[in-house]
């Protein structure tokens, strides 16, 4: 029998962090952050919890391939022009 080493597909963060006790505006900032972290580390952020007094949990995907981690950079875009145009920020991605 052959056993194989295990493949992580995802799995669940929680960043203390992200608190409902931050602002709308600090919070935007600090998950945008968060989120540009976690695709360089090799996880696409699936599901964005509530925020509690103990942060937010995330769902994430192993990213496996460049299509996946351009994905993921097409929808962190997406946040922030929503985030930009809600607190007139001007957050952008630097694709070198």
């Amino acid at each position: 029998m052959v056993i194989s080493k295990p493949v992580i597909l995802g799995g669940q963060f929680n960043f203390r962090i992200l608190t409902n006790k931050l602002s709308k505006i600090e919070y935007a900032k600090v998950k945008a952050h968060l989120w540009m972290h976690m695709l360089n580390d090799g996880q696409k952020p699936k599901k964005w919890l509530k925020p509690s007094g103990r942060g937010t949990r995330v769902n994430f995907d192993k990213i496996h391939s460049k299509e996946d981690y351009e994905k993921g950079l097409s929808e962190l875009e997406i946040y922030l022009n929503e985030i930009n145009e809600e607190f007139g920020l001007a957050y952008k991605l630097n694709k070198e």
